[in-house]
């Protein structure tokens, strides 16, 4: 390594580490940041790999926080999922991989997602304003990035389950 190669090593991984604090942070976002700063590219790969290697910088554990706010009521479809952890800097394989287990499947979140927002008693008896609710339901479901075909299926499934 020659002396400016190291200086600019050791001021860009000191940059990255301030940035990192105690928070978690994907290497996307790491590379991001020390790019706009205007620290060459090679230099930042060095520095975000050695960060990797010491775990300052873990990027399924930042997909496995990401994947644990999105719950419940704010639970996301699979696609969706992807394209958020994409987003926020995690490659692609770790996105994958996190995304892998059953407790992040469609079928699994998308009934969190009905039993928190459509409790089983939530929709009218009357079968026209019920049909128009579900409809508004389904419409819901699909921009969180779920199947028209998996919603009334789920729906069906709660309906069943209630009966």
């Amino acid at each position: 390594m020659d002396n400016e190669y190291s200086k600019t090593y050791s001021e860009v991984r000191n940059k990255a580490i301030a940035h990192i604090g105690i928070a978690v942070s994907s290497s996307g976002k790491i590379r991001d940041y020390l790019l706009e700063a205007g620290y060459p590219s090679d230099v930042i790969e060095d520095v975000i790999e050695e960060l990797i290697e010491e775990k300052y910088v873990d990027d399924h554990r930042y997909a496995r926080k990401v994947l644990r706010t999105r719950t419940g009521n704010k639970a996301e479809g699979r696609i969706k999922l992807l394209a958020r952890l994409l987003q926020a800097g995690v490659p692609e394989d770790v996105a994958e991989d996190a995304l892998s287990d059953d407790e992040f499947s469609d079928e699994n979140t998308i009934m969190e997602v009905i039993r928190s927002r459509y409790p089983a008693d939530s929709f009218s008896s009357d079968p026209a304003t019920a049909k128009k609710e579900l409809a508004k339901a389904v419409r819901y479901l699909e921009s969180r990035g779920y199947s028209t075909s998996l919603a009334l299926a789920s729906f069906r499934k709660m309906i069943r389950d209630v009966e």
